[in-house]
């Protein structure tokens, strides 16, 4: 059973990994890294989001694209985080979904480990 389980572990995490690589990734001298499955979308769209921040944890990854989750720490009120399905130091994944009337431009996507900014990629929201 232990096997099975971990055989499913690292085949979801392969998907994951997978599917996030078609978008655009950053990644840190700190081992902290943030992906994107797409850096251009619509408003109301789902983005899937694959991060990791080493030893010192993930805290959240959010923009003021996102919608709001009511867990969104530092956005609250302007803006929201991604939502995590598996969440561990070394390798997060989830999705977040972009706010119905998030005007269109270019947004910020921010990671913060350990209390500290780890870095961002670029959203862009078209009309």
């Amino acid at each position: 059973m232990a096997t099975l389980r971990r055989a499913l572990i690292v085949s979801t995490a392969t998907l994951a990994l997978a599917g996030a690589a078609a978008g655009t990734a950053s990644a840190s001298t700190t081992g902290a890294f943030l992906t994107l499955d797409k850096e251009i979308v619509r408003a109301g769209e789902q983005v899937r989001v694959l991060a990791g921040c080493g030893v010192e944890g993930l805290n959240l990854v959010g923009s003021t694209a996102f919608a709001p989750t009511g867990q969104d720490g530092p956005y609250t009120g302007n803006g929201g985080v991604a939502v995590f399905a598996v969440r561990s130091s070394a390798l997060s994944w989830g999705t977040a979904t972009v706010r119905a009337d998030a005007a269109p431009g270019v947004y910020q996507v921010s990671e913060r480990c350990g209390g500290g900014h780890a870095g961002s990629r670029e959203l862009t929201v078209v009309g």
